[in-house]
Formats: structure tokens, C-alpha cells, sequence
């Protein structure tokens, strides 16, 4: 006899190619291809539910995702057919075995999202699609300060997108940072989620501190103003990865 289970499955993708995690209509998705692949091992149909959705563009090196299977295969053969299965900008890092409680989404306590910036006039081909091209130079110190008022909880409605779903747009900062590293500016952020598009909003408004369009000042004012059009503009998604979920 067959028992349905549910299992986690950790998930790394380059999203350049895909129209993001989820399902869409008329393009193809992370979620479309990992349900296809899994599909084929356990010979039914399965739906995943991920810790949260990543937009066009977006990376992820470690998306977690929960899904029933009924099958007698243990974890690791699935993980193994399932990479022989998926193409290579999308790969599985590894299949647990889960209490059905257990819920990819709403039993998250923090994510970790993290941005890079190429801040250089030369582009690179390594980093081509996996990181943001600004050809100004960046100042990462008033970056820094700009960055500084977003720790602790606060309402980001300045720095969420139209569309967004949530009920609300209070969310608690747990730590930002800012490093360099010759020419690759990386913004790392920890949180007990986000909103639509928040930590790209964020970053295209530190950025115009970074060129010196506004003072590191006024991102405190621009957060207090909960009004999007009061910040800056929103990053394009090849920077940004989900780095971690925290469970």
C-alpha cells in the first residue's frame, strides 16, 4: 500500500528564463517545471506550495516548497530523479520528509533576500542577468545610511508595489547590510517577510542616495511618508536572490 506523504523540497534557480515561481497562463513558470518533473516520478499530479513568490527575473538559492506525493520512493532517489529530470538552471538541493503540518509559507519566521549591484562602467558577461549594471559611482556609505532607518517594524507602504495581496503592509526589519567588494555592491536584508517588489523598491531608492539624487536622510522620510510614489524607483529583477527561509 502506497501513503500519501508530504514532503519539503528545496529548490535553486536562475530565474532569468522563467516568468517566476508561479503558475502563469502564458509563460513558463519555476512552478510549472518542477510540477511537470515530479509529476513524471510519482505518476499523479502534485501542486506545490513555495515559502513565498519570486517575480520574472528573480533567483533563488534556496526556495523552499512542500507537496503531497504518493509514492514508495524514499527522499533522496526523489531528489536524484527530479535533477535528472529539471534543466540545468533549476536544481533541487534537497527532499525531507515532513510532518503534514508543516507549511512551506505560513510556517516561515524569516527570509533572508539579497541584492547585487555591479557598480562599474564595464559590464561583465560572468555576472550578465545575475546582477544590476550601475555605471555611476556609488556611494556606499550614505547607501549605508539610508538603510540604517529601515531596521525594526514599520510600515512599508512607500515601498510596496501596486498589486500587492498582503493584508498589511507592516513587516519587521531584523537586519540589513551593505558590503563591497571591488566592484559587486551586495544589499542583504532579513525579515519576517516582505511585501510585492519591497526590497526592489528599497534598493532603487538607496541607489539614488548612493548617486547622491537624495540625501540617506531623506529614505527615513520617504519610509514615514507609507506612500509609493514618495520613494524611488523599483530595481530590475536580475539582482535580487531569495538567499534563505528560516523555519
Amino acid at each position: 500500500m502506497t501513503l500519501t506523504r508530504r514532503i519539503r523540497v528545496d529548490f535553486q534557480y536562475l530565474g532569468a528564463n522563467y516568468a517566476g515561481w508561479q503558475w502563469q497562463d502564458n509563460a513558463l513558470s519555476i512552478q510549472q517545471v518542477a510540477e511537470e518533473a515530479l509529476s513524471k516520478i510519482v505518476n499523479h499530479t502534485v501542486r506545490f506550495t513555495a515559502s513565498g513568490r519570486t517575480d520574472a527575473g528573480v533567483h533563488a538559492i534556496r526556495q523552499p516548497a512542500h507537496v503531497e506525493v504518493e509514492t514508495r520512493m524514499d527522499d533522496n532517489s526523489i531528489m536524484r530523479a527530479m535533477n535528472a529530470l529539471l534543466p540545468p538552471d533549476i536544481a533541487v538541493t534537497s527532499v525531507e520528509t515532513v510532518p503534514g503540518g508543516w507549511h512551506a509559507r505560513f510556517s516561515a519566521k524569516e527570509k533572508t533576500y539579497r541584492y547585487d549591484i555591479l557598480n562599474t562602467k564595464v559590464r561583465s558577461v560572468f555576472l550578465h542577468g545575475r546582477a544590476w549594471l550601475v555605471h555611476s559611482p556609488l556611494d556606499i556609505e550614505a547607501m549605508r545610511r539610508g538603510a540604517e532607518c529601515l531596521v525594526g517594524e514599520h510600515d512599508f507602504s512607500s515601498f510596496r508595489s501596486s498589486g500587492c495581496s498582503a493584508k498589511s503592509p507592516v513587516r519587521t526589519v531584523f537586519k540589513v547590510q551593505l558590503t563591497r567588494d571591488s566592484d559587486l555592491i551586495s544589499f542583504t536584508v532579513t525579515a519576517n517577510g516582505f511585501l510585492k517588489q519591497m526590497v526592489r523598491n528599497i534598493v532603487g531608492t538607496l541607489v539614488e542616495a548612493g548617486r547622491g539624487k537624495i540625501s540617506p536622510e531623506r529614505v527615513k522620510q520617504m519610509l514615514e511618508a507609507r506612500d509609493r510614489t514618495a520613494a524611488g524607483p523599483c530595481a530590475p529583477p536580475e539582482g535580487l536572490y531569495l538567499v534563505d527561509v528560516v523555519y
